[in-house]
């Protein structure tokens, strides 16, 4: 359960709730962790698919058949995780470049054109959406607040 790093990081496995159009493509999403307490675990990677759960959270697991399955988030990092998908390939560096610049991190997805972004506190929802809508309007992007930080 281990990375393949040698760090402490192990994998958390949340069961994903699928849409009518059965999205996401998958039924479960590892998501890597640190172990803080007894079944605690600090998510350490931007989730993909599971919806609520963002960088930095501590959350509960168990464990099952030889993994760690999530059960809840304990403790919210403040972080929000958002999810694009850019229309066109060619545009993954300028929007990386901009989330960036906004204060964001990305991680890209297998998927193509897929990327999960992390919000963390310091940067303004409402500043960040503006700029999101601005490129959706554009056709360049569609998105998805996955996780919200209570304010």
């Amino acid at each position: 359960m281990t990375s393949s790093r040698g760090d402490e990081r192990v994998k958390v496995v949340v069961k994903l709730e699928k849409d009518e159009d059965d999205y996401p493509p998958m039924d479960y999403e590892g998501l890597w962790a640190l172990p803080v307490g007894e079944g605690l675990f600090q998510i350490d990677n931007v989730p993909f698919f599971a919806m609520g759960i963002a960088y930095g959270d501590i959350v509960s697991a168990t464990a099952e058949q030889h993994e760690l399955r999530f059960r809840e988030v304990v403790r919210p990092s403040g972080h929000s995780t958002l999810r694009l998908i850019i229309y066109d390939e060619k545009d993954i560096p300028s929007v990386r470049a901009l989330l960036e610049e906004l204060g964001c991190s990305i991680e890209r997805s297998h998927i193509q054109g897929l990327i999960s972004v992390d919000v963390p506190p310091t940067v303004s929802l409402a500043v960040l959406r503006k700029t999101l809508d601005e490129g959706e309007a554009q056709e360049r992007w569609g998105y998805e607040e996955a996780c919200l930080a209570s304010t």
